[in-house]
């Protein structure tokens, strides 16, 4: 059953069992965008330096920090200060950023590393180049680490409890070795979470109960992939 199907049946029958709770003392948060992550996708900044324009340079020796006063804000439409739909070279008016790549199973895409605020943040294109275009968007997003917040208040450390608890209906997938959990009121953005895989299989739709209550997010995808794809 396609992912929008699902999120449709899981949004119908979370609504007719009003289970969905909102965190205490936040305000809600409209997220617009209809897109997810692109399955199966590695993503990495260690790349060798020949792949990197420019060179000889080691990325820790270019990087800098975009800095932000407390937690930076995470949502579909921005990182901290980064707005998602900016082209590239508008990003690196805003923040230093190290050119890199990231690695799919099968292919390796040109990207741009960022750290804001303390996150690792990775925007990359899906193209077969050895370097960003400069005029265009990332259509990938990888943030890493856990100074960050989501919509209504709910902060990057939250265990899966805490995330069901605020953001109700959601679809579950493994993606390769990793559990991917996709909230059907924000599908633009997957969450992958640090459980045993193996423990949870065979695990597909909304069979969200065998997630262990404690997980944990490990990094999260922002993608402006069709909803679906």
């Amino acid at each position: 059953m396609p992912k929008r199907h699902k999120c449709l049946l899981v949004v119908l029958l979370s609504s007719l069992a009003t289970w969905t709770v909102f965190a205490p003392g936040t305000v809600g948060d409209v997220w617009g965008a209809n897109d997810i992550s692109e399955p199966g996708v590695i993503l990495s900044a260690n790349r060798p330096d020949a792949a990197r324009p420019g060179g000889a340079q080691s990325p820790r020796t270019r990087q800098s920090s975009c800095e932000v006063s407390g937690r930076v804000p995470i949502s579909p439409q921005a990182v901290g200060r980064l707005p998602v739909a900016a082209p590239i070279r508008q990003l690196l008016t805003i923040c230093r950023g190290v050119h890199t790549m990231r690695e799919a199973v099968e292919h390796s895409y040109p990207a741009v590393e960022f750290h804001v605020g303390g996150l690792t943040v990775l925007a990359s294109q899906t193209i077969e180049a050895d370097s960003v275009k400069s005029d265009d968007p990332a259509d990938t997003w990888e943030v890493r680490g856990a100074n960050g917040v989501f919509p209504m208040g709910v902060s990057l450390r939250s265990s899966w409890t805490q995330l069901r608890r605020a953001y109700g209906a959601a679809v579950v997938n493994t993606v390769f070795d990793e559990v991917e959990v996709m909230f059907c009121r924000f599908p633009n953005m997957s969450l992958y979470l640090d459980t045993d895989i193996e423990a949870l299989r065979p695990i597909d739709g909304n069979e969200l109960t065998r997630i262990p209550s404690d997980a944990k997010i490990v990094r999260v995808i922002i993608s402006s992939w069709p909803f679906g794809g």
